[in-house]
């Protein structure tokens, strides 16, 4: 960021999610959801899972309105790459939740689709 021309540049000690879960959101400068590397792909300020998803063939964060679209399919393709995929990317995609649904159904874990947080509770 400073060789980037910033001037004032700082360093969360502890990170992001120790910032959000030590300051009152009402004292904040925090604002939206912000994303986490696991299953809960976002966090609100609380730390609660927040509304987005993230399709399992492009990587990028779904909204709740991406959700809604004609081009979001579960675990295959969302409006940010239905377009754009490989036949290839599509079929191990479409391979991929086909695993994922029969650990669901098998009440197994599975490494993508499955929230390890939920369940240790």
């Amino acid at each position: 960021m400073l060789g980037e021309g910033f001037e004032e540049v700082y360093h969360l000690k502890g990170g992001i999610l120790k910032y959000l879960e030590e300051v009152p959101q009402d004292q904040s400068k925090w604002q939206g959801d912000c994303f986490v590397f696991d299953n809960r792909v976002t966090v609100r300020h609380d730390l609660s899972e927040g509304d987005y998803d993230q399709c399992h063939a492009c990587r990028h964060p779904v909204s709740v309105e991406d959700r809604a679209s004609e081009h979001y399919s579960p675990g295959i393709s969302c409006p940010h790459c239905w377009d754009s995929l490989s036949e290839k990317t599509r079929r191990s995609a479409i391979d991929r939740q086909k695993q994922i649904e029969l650990a669901k159904a098998r009440n197994q874990p599975h490494p993508i689709g499955f929230n390890y947080r939920k369940a240790e509770v």
